[in-house]
């Protein structure tokens, strides 16, 4: 359904879908770039520092091979393959090496591009009101902080944009054998950026739907050549990757959770109901974080969200309510002939399968997942504002647009200092074992050791089998030298540790220290007579 009724822009001047088309996509950006500009003094922030500072691939030239035949995390557990990332944050250090506002920057105009793209999509699909409405919801949404002030949200941001630009281009006919070859390039940039973009072909195949359903001509034979070239080319790249994991670098697509990190991932030991139940509750939980994203986190992990799930649970009957709604409202989209919207709840489910977690992924919930399926529920929204009354659509578009703006705002000013970022996180999710683990390694780096037992004590008492706050809490104890809490730790740690081995070394460094210590202290106590020296001159006889 294509909207064609004039729209008073930001000058107060009525326009035509038709006029100025560019203004949608360049005024989405130009938000987005004004917002997150405050990133550029931002520096490496939780997975920031395994990906980029300590991957030597980033660093050494001479490894390049080892980022196309090698996982993402360099022998992580999930064997995620994103080599096109990677290789752009090694060219970038490269050029110009450590050298954190560099990389903000990148991810910064990516940004930008992502919302010109929500913005030029909508407008092709809906009308110029409607693109502007979804570019501007869409930069100014708090829940893609994340992706955008982390560097390594990159894989989002860079996989959107490939996706939503390869649908831009599909869009428009006719289909020439270049314009093919320029979505089968965007759509590299998809797949290669993250797993998300291997669902590209069935994003084309619902456009190709709502172009059929809206009335658009078949092509033409040169169309039909040129779409089969793109059809043939997706085929063979996604079944040549599929291959290529598999069978070559055997970074299998299946894998066995029980190895994952369960603070990070607690569906790893869920079982019956609760392992059924709990992606439910993780639908109700990214709804709520769309609708209201008033709290915000990188980590909900254990003790956030565990592993077991209670009835009583309001995101659970949330989840079921989203079900509910997006059951009805693609009947009642179907029903009006309402093409345009029925394609945006396919594309949000489609976009969603991928990190809802029916099939276990690396993190249970986390909130750059969510930036892609965003887009198309932003387009929903959009749509659902553009029919109301002009004065209530302007005060609703500001209203929305302002508070996503401040709370976005306020909430990228903790990203640029890590203390100040981990801190606020905990007073945000202060049930999270991982930010615990983070602001204690912090106090620990800082030589504030009593901060850091007191933080990883009470991570403890949260989680108190998980190996790794032993270890770090073992480590604090090194510090201060008391050896015999620092064996304890380390014991604690070597019991309840999935990969014993992890901490061995510590255990008989903190041993042989603790031996140490006690040799020394029976020696300068021991009797004089046992050591052929009076311990005192006046004890010697005349």
């Amino acid at each position: 359904m294509r909207v064609c009724v004039p729209i008073v822009n930001i000058a107060g001047v009525e326009v035509n879908e038709s006029d100025r088309p560019w203004a949608p996509a360049v005024l989405s950006a130009l938000a987005a770039l004004a917002l997150y500009a405050i990133t550029l003094s931002g520096t490496y922030i939780y997975d920031d520092v395994q990906i980029i500072l300590l991957d030597p691939r980033i660093s050494h030239a001479n490894l390049w091979r080892q980022i196309w035949t090698m996982d993402y995390f360099h022998g992580g557990l999930d064997h995620l393959y994103r080599p096109l990332i990677t290789q752009s944050y090694a060219v970038q250090w490269w050029l110009h090496g450590n050298r954190a506002w560099a990389f903000h920057l990148v991810n910064l105009l990516l940004n930008a591009g992502a919302c010109a793209a929500v913005a030029e999509l909508g407008r092709r699909l809906a009308g110029w009101r409607i693109g502007l409405i979804a570019g501007l919801l869409f930069a100014a949404h708090p829940v893609h902080s994340e992706a955008v002030a982390e560097i390594v949200g990159r894989a989002d941001v860079a996989c959107t944009l490939g996706v939503l630009v390869a649908m831009i281009l599909f869009w428009h006919r006719p289909i020439t054998t270049g314009r093919a070859l320029a979505i089968y390039a965007m759509c590299l940039v998809a797949i290669l950026s993250k797993e998300q973009g291997m669902l590209i072909p069935l994003l084309l195949l619902a456009l190709e739907w709502l172009r059929r359903r809206e009335g658009g001509d078949a092509p033409d034979g040169r169309q039909r050549q040129a779409i089969l070239l793109l059809t043939a080319l997706l085929v063979w790249t996604i079944g040549g990757l599929i291959f290529l994991r598999e069978e070559v670098l055997d970074l299998k697509f299946e894998w066995d959770p029980v190895f994952l990190d369960w603070v990070i991932q607690p569906l790893a030991h869920a079982h019956g109901w609760n392992r059924a139940l709990i992606p439910v509750a993780l639908l109700g939980r990214y709804l709520g974080l769309l609708v209201a994203p008033a709290r915000l986190s990188i980590d909900y992990g254990y003790a956030v969200i565990g592993w077991t799930i209670d009835c009583r649970n309001p995101y659970l009957w949330l989840g079921f309510a989203t079900i509910a709604l997006w059951i009805a409202a693609a009947a009642l989209c179907a029903a009006r002939r309402w093409w345009t919207g029925l394609f945006c709840l396919m594309s949000m489910a489609i976009t969603y399968s991928m990190i809802a977690n029916y099939i276990v992924i690396g993190t249970i919930l986390g909130e750059r997942l969510i930036y892609l399926p965003s887009a198309f529920f932003l387009m929903l929204l959009a749509m659902a504002i553009a029919r109301l009354s002009p004065p209530v659509r302007v005060t609703a578009l500001v209203v929305l647009v302002s508070l996503g703006a401040l709370r976005t705002f306020s909430y990228l000013r903790h990203w640029n200092d890590r203390d100040t970022f981990y801190t606020y996180s905990l007073e945000q999710q202060p049930r999270s074992v991982q930010i615990h683990m983070l602001v204690g390694y912090c106090a620990y780096e800082e030589g504030r050791l009593d901060d850091a037992r007191a933080v990883l004590s009470r991570g403890e008492q949260l989680a108190p089998d998980y190996w790794q706050l032993w270890k770090m809490s073992a480590a604090v104890e090194e510090q201060t030298g008391n050896w015999a809490a620092a064996v304890a730790d380390y014991r604690r740690a070597f019991d309840t540790a999935q990969n014993p081995a992890a901490v061995v070394e510590g255990l008989n460094r903190a041993t042989q220290m603790l031996r140490k210590s006690r040799e020394k202290r029976e020696a300068q106590t021991r009797p004089a007579s046992t050591t052929g020296r009076s311990p005192h001159p006046a004890a010697a006889g005349p």
